[in-house]
């Protein structure tokens, strides 16, 4: 599958890589970005505040800040088994 890292529109997946290439190609719609490497999360810092980027987030960078929207589909439940 090939990935258009120039879009303005990103679908966050398992390789991290890929989303730090997009992070880098739009730096001017977010302040600052932090990895953990020992919880493994991935925190942007923009102009609306803080996001912790999870596999499934649809990024925005239209509108000259990023937007994010988490899929919450996508997340276990630890109540359903």
């Amino acid at each position: 599958m090939h990935k258009d890292f120039q879009a303005d529109t990103y679908i966050v997946d398992a390789h991290l890589a890929d989303t730090l290439h997009w992070l880098s190609l739009h730096q001017d719609c977010y302040d600052t970005f932090h990895y953990d490497a020992i919880s493994k999360t991935l925190t942007v810092e923009h102009a609306n505040g803080a996001d912790e980027i999870r596999v499934g987030d649809y990024l925005n960078a239209k509108y000259g800040i990023l937007i994010t929207a988490h899929n919450f589909a996508s997340t276990s439940n630890p109540e359903q088994k």
